[in-house]
């Protein structure tokens, strides 16, 4: 059995532990029947394996423990000092040797399964994403932090970008964070495995909340969508266009067109993307059909049913040239903006009938006095 390489088809909501929250949320989509671009795990045993060859591991403990009372410039040197240890220690063979074998048989499958072939058959773009064991968790102080990089094409450049996910590891505030801690709980933070995603070509994507993310009213389907990859609306580069729905029928109750300036698109040398100007006439169009916002829809709650709790969805959209459109899921999560609003709300009033309470207390005080 490959010890660094899992299929999402063979991934589930309980292998969190073994390769990461969206790696095993990815699985449990793909278990469900629902529209997840193919791919596999690197498993958490590769980081920690990676790690334990030629005392890497002590170095990068030795760098993060002594950095209990450091300021930002100290932070930020031994930041970059990780990278520098981790993007050069090299790979043990068996390790690499798997990766490149999963990537290799993804991209023929797909190669095969598009009619393509030559070059372009062995250069199949996918997303390296970082999948770390305690994000999108409630108890997660870094979702999200850990690096993604999209349209990344051929074994050696996905070798490349593994590495640099697990250097995002190490940010100044990640290490910051865990100087506090012990070798055993610093070791438990730190796991982390990469989820190896084929590309959606996505004309649109965006972001769905299957509850309000203002009011917390589970009867709404939000969606945020814009044109090109989806890092544009992730990043907050642009404003979206909103579509807020009722979840009985589902029904679109309302819309807001914004005015889309930018997109992100694959760059020129087909590795990596950069960002473009949206010609003027598509700006400030809405960049979705109705019935496209309505499949979305019916996706999320299928969604939010699967899990039992509402969820931020990320998903692309690709529209195909006989005018059919087809929606691929890239992620989904446990929905916390709107927790930690009712949680900061919440603790506000606590601290509010705090103080009234003082100062009832004061008053009846000054009265008996």
């Amino acid at each position: 059995m490959p010890r660094y390489v899992r299929p999402f088809a063979e991934l589930r909501a309980g292998d969190r532990e073994t390769v990461g929250g969206k790696c095993a949320s990815l699985g449990e989509m793909v278990g469900a029947g629902l529209p997840v671009p193919d791919g596999f795990a690197v498993t958490v045993d590769a980081f920690e394996d990676f790690r334990d060859g030629s005392g890497l591991r002590s170095r990068l403990q030795d760098l993060v423990q002594g950095m209990q009372d450091a300021g930002p410039q100290e932070l930020q040197r031994a930041h970059e000092k990780a990278i520098e240890l981790i993007l050069h220690h090299p790979m043990p063979q068996d390790m690499e040797r798997e990766i490149t074998e999963g990537y290799n048989a993804l991209a023929a499958q797909t190669a095969a399964r598009r009619g393509l072939t030559g070059p372009d058959a062995a250069m199949i773009p996918v997303a390296v994403r970082s999948s770390a064991t305690d994000e999108d968790g409630d108890a997660a102080s870094f979702a999200g932090q850990q690096e993604t990089f999209l349209w990344v094409s051929g074994a050696e450049t996905v070798l490349e970008k593994i590495r640099e996910c697990w250097a995002s590891l190490y940010t100044p505030q990640a290490i910051s964070y865990r100087s506090t801690m012990d070798a055993a709980e610093g070791a438990a933070s730190s796991r982390i495995s990469v989820a190896i995603q084929l590309m959606a070509a996505a004309d649109v994507a965006g972001v769905t909340f299957t509850v309000s993310p203002i009011s917390g009213d589970r009867s709404v389907v939000a969606i945020n969508a814009s044109y090109g990859l989806g890092q544009s609306v992730v990043s907050g580069e642009v404003t979206p266009d909103e579509y807020w729905l009722s979840k009985i029928g589902p029904v679109i109750k309302e819309t807001r067109i914004a005015e889309k300036a930018q997109e992100y698109v694959p760059n020129a040398g087909s590795n990596g993307i950069e960002l473009r100007e949206v010609d003027a006439e598509r700006r400030s169009r809405a960049c979705l059909s109705e019935e496209e916002v309505l499949q979305l829809a019916r996706i999320a709650i299928d969604v939010e049913k699967h899990y039992g709790q509402p969820q931020d969805i990320e998903w692309a959209l690709e529209r195909h040239a006989d005018g059919t459109s087809q929606i691929m899921l890239l992620q989904s999560r446990p929905e916390t903006n709107w927790k930690k609003r009712k949680e900061e709300h919440n603790a506000r009033t606590k601290d509010k009938s705090a103080a009234s309470a003082l100062l009832g207390f004061i008053s009846s005080a000054s009265k008996g006095s």
